[in-house]
């Protein structure tokens, strides 16, 4: 046995990258959700903040859940332990299906709670949570379609969460809504062509299709929220 090899192997620099991403995304949740979530009785909250329901206290924690398991799963791969990430897989998934209708429900209740902004109309501000919703689910579900494909699986997770922290970042108070809402999630998608083109010399199908969708599903509800049909597909299901 050779007693001078290393204990531990060092990251290579993929692994490094996906950790980084993982990482900026949890701090991102912890971010944005500390004035109105985590810390509400330690922080002061915003002046608009309703009080939380046990909805609102569920899709925390499920929420919250997902989100502790997603980075745990990152970090397994990233330490080599690639059967803790398919032990945990399972779990992963019942999160998920459960996180599912759970956002949905908690989304038609903003409405009668008037959470959303305040300056928009409740029935307005329901596509943007419900797009997350469906970002979410469709890139979630296409990356566990291709499980068995790492380069598309990782791809595809993280543009599933990207698409999900426009409401992360839209509550960072130093970050203008704007950019938290509608360009920061899309970002992540920029940092993964970089790292194909850099990689790969070229941007991976994943990344460009599942961008694609990331965009759509961030920036597409400002398009169509004012629009009569939404509004009335809005109050027809709210």
């Amino acid at each position: 046995m050779d007693m001078t090899a290393p204990l531990h192997r060092p990251l290579s620099g993929e692994r490094r990258f996906f950790l980084l991403l993982s990482g900026s995304m949890v701090l991102a949740v912890l971010t944005g959700f500390a004035p109105s979530y985590y810390l509400r009785s330690v922080l002061p909250p915003p002046a608009t903040l309703q009080p939380a329901t046990p909805l609102v206290h569920l899709h925390g924690i499920v929420f919250s859940a997902w989100i502790a398991l997603f980075m745990a799963q990152v970090a397994f791969v990233a330490a080599g332990r690639r059967d803790l990430h398919r032990a945990t897989g399972t779990t992963g998934l019942l999160i998920v299906l459960t996180m599912i209708p759970l956002g949905i429900a908690t989304a038609l209740a903003q409405v009668a709670r008037r959470s959303g902004p305040p300056m928009l109309d409740p029935h307005m501000w329901l596509a943007m949570p419900l797009a997350s919703v469906l970002g979410f689910t469709v890139l979630f579900l296409m990356a566990l379609a291709l499980r068995h494909r790492p380069a598309a699986h990782k791809r595809l997770m993280v543009l599933g969460m990207a698409a999900m922290l426009s409401a992360a970042f839209g509550r960072i108070v130093f970050i203008p809504p704007f950019l938290g809402l509608l360009v920061i999630p899309n970002l992540y998608t920029l940092a993964l062509a970089a790292w194909d083109v850099a990689s790969l010399r070229r941007i991976h199908p994943a990344t460009l299709w599942g961008g694609l969708f990331v965009l759509m599903t961030t920036v597409g509800p400002i398009f169509v929220w004012r629009s009569s049909a939404w509004l009335a597909f809005a109050h027809s299901i709210a």
